[in-house]
């Protein structure tokens, strides 16, 4: 007994309209839009990393003027340990210093003999053995004056005797050995870390 759609009731047509454009709806949600709004979840989970990302590069701009007044500082204390421990070996600012530190004090140089260099992690020492005359409390304001030098130097291996004639140089000869030390350049930074 199948009638045509023409004969059916008003609301019999109204069901099986109804019922179709359900399925139509449905069909066009999975063909048309279904992937539309994958493609709307991937963009909205990109959105949100984005803006995890943006926040971050803001929190590190909000630090970049701290960061540079570090490097500002950090600047400052190379120049300043650039003057206590320069980066190459001059012998003759080396004897420049010591002859003035030792007139400065009435001693007069008698000797200064570079000795091998010693490498060590970061830096060099520089040895030198200087022989001095003069007087006994003229030697201690020569050492004075050398921990009072901008520049790092150490003195070990002192040795001192009177003389047996004292003449107008003083009463007394020291020999000691002059230690300068040299920032090492051909070494590599080290990342935080431990990594180079």
């Amino acid at each position: 007994m199948a009638k045509s759609f023409h004969e059916l009731s008003s609301k019999s047509q109204m069901v099986i309209l109804g019922m179709l454009s359900v399925l139509t709806a449905v069909g066009a949600w999975q063909v048309l839009l279904g992937p539309m709004r994958g493609d709307l979840v991937a963009r909205n989970a990109r959105v949100t990393q984005l803006r995890l990302e943006v926040n971050r590069a803001e929190g590190v701009a909000k630090k970049l003027p701290v960061v540079q007044k570090e490097i500002s500082a950090l600047e400052q204390s190379l120049i300043q340990t650039t003057a206590v421990l320069p980066d190459e070996k001059d012998p003759q600012d080396v004897l420049r210093n010591l002859h003035e530190l030792a007139s400065e004090s009435a001693l007069d140089i008698s000797s200064f003999t570079p000795k091998k260099i010693e490498t060590k992690a970061q830096y060099s020492e520089w040895p030198i053995e200087v022989g001095l005359e003069g007087g006994y409390h003229d030697l201690g304001r020569f050492f004075d004056r050398i921990a009072a030098m901008s520049r790092l130097m150490s003195v070990s291996d002192l040795k001192i005797k009177a003389k047996t004639r004292p003449d107008g140089h003083g009463t007394i000869t020291a020999t000691c050995i002059a230690t300068t030390f040299v920032f090492r350049k051909d070494i590599a930074p080290t990342a935080p870390g431990g990594k180079s």
